[in-house]
């Protein structure tokens, strides 16, 4: 059985552009949520979505580390992996997402 999360508050996002082939523009948001003690464990979990991309499941999705701080960073560490198969994205007109490394 897995646990679902929810976002909670949010401390941070990032609102993508999606531009299809047809040359439609929709909106993806990338939220990242408050790190959290795990409830079934001594870990930390950080949750984060992404919603509104054609080619990525609504759903909050977390990641743990031993502390707050490596939640939060292995959060923001997944997000270029996540987004990296999900073609047509920009930000601020451009293709560089500006997540962190590989420039995505």
């Amino acid at each position: 059985m897995s646990t679902e999360y929810e976002l909670g508050r949010a401390v941070a996002s990032r609102e993508l552009v999606f531009t299809a082939a047809d040359g439609t523009r929709v909106p993806v948001l990338v939220e990242v949520g408050v790190p959290s003690r795990d409830p079934e464990g001594p870990d930390w979990y950080c949750p984060y979505r992404i919603t509104g991309h054609p080619g990525v499941a609504d759903r909050v999705t977390a990641i743990f580390g031993v502390d707050s701080l490596q939640a939060l960073q292995l959060a923001l560490t997944c997000l270029p992996d996540e987004l990296s198969d999900a073609a047509g994205l920009t930000f601020l007109g451009g293709t560089d997402l500006m997540l962190g490394s590989g420039g995505s």
